[in-house]
């Protein structure tokens, strides 16, 4: 077994090692340092002490329980991706019982029940931990699946705008070079019905051509919407 010291076993019944070093000298128990170890006979001779100071020496099987709690913090990361604390407390117990023939074997028993114990609690805060990252599991897919549908809808959408804006400037195009082409057959037509100025000439030429840039220019755009857009 593990040796104990005045020191850890006045912090394990929380008080200080001053006061314990004093009982045990009064009980009988001669220790000059509180670094020096005890025994379980040593912490027996001092629980009769405690039990005849207290005027209950003489009781069948008295015992004395002592109960030491530590605090470990474990950091977990939510469904935000913010780290959160999350605080694990085991409590260990530990029974010294004396018998009618002074033996203390029933700190044994008491010692391995409280590792059952101890057991059963780390293993109900691993099955909790194991819960909590289960939830965050399913919380990450659940966004990441809206985020895949809003994407989807938003590039559907973006399709159906650019097939509208393609159909307007292929009907535009079309509408600017059957203008120009009427705009040229008039010309021609009036050319061979009389004979015009060199002016009226290069008016009409001027008309045709700024019908056909029309055109062009609708062409080209109508080709840019076309083109697929950078992601």
């Amino acid at each position: 077994m593990a040796v104990t010291t005045v020191a850890q076993f006045a912090a394990e019944l929380s008080k200080p090692a001053g006061t314990l070093l004093e009982q045990l000298h009064a009980a009988g128990v001669k220790k000059s340092s509180v670094d020096d170890s005890l025994s379980e006979s040593d912490k027996e001779r001092l629980l009769d002490h405690l039990r005849s100071s207290h005027g209950t020496a003489g009781t069948e099987r008295k015992k004395i329980t002592l109960v030491k709690k530590s605090t470990s913090e474990i950091k977990q990361a939510d469904a935000s991706g913010k780290a959160r604390t999350i605080q694990v407390q085991v409590k260990k117990t530990r029974t010294f019982v004396k018998r009618e023939d002074g033996s203390s074997e029933g700190a044994q028993v008491a010692e391995d029940a409280d590792l059952l114990r101890r057991e059963e609690e780390a293993h109900a805060q691993a099955a909790a931990l194991r819960a909590q990252e289960e939830e965050l599991a399913a919380k990450v897919k659940a966004r990441e699946e809206a985020e895949r549908v809003a994407r989807e809808a938003a590039e559907q959408r973006r399709a159906e705008e650019q097939a509208a804006a393609e159909a307007a400037a292929k009907v535009a195009a079309e509408a600017a070079a059957a203008a120009a082409a009427a705009a040229q057959a008039e010309s021609k037509a009036a050319d061979k019905a009389e004979p015009k100025t060199e002016a009226q000439v290069e008016a009409r030429q001027r008309n045709a051509a700024a019908a056909a840039a029309e055109a062009a220019a609708i062409n080209k755009a109508a080709s840019a919407k076309r083109a697929p857009k950078a992601a």
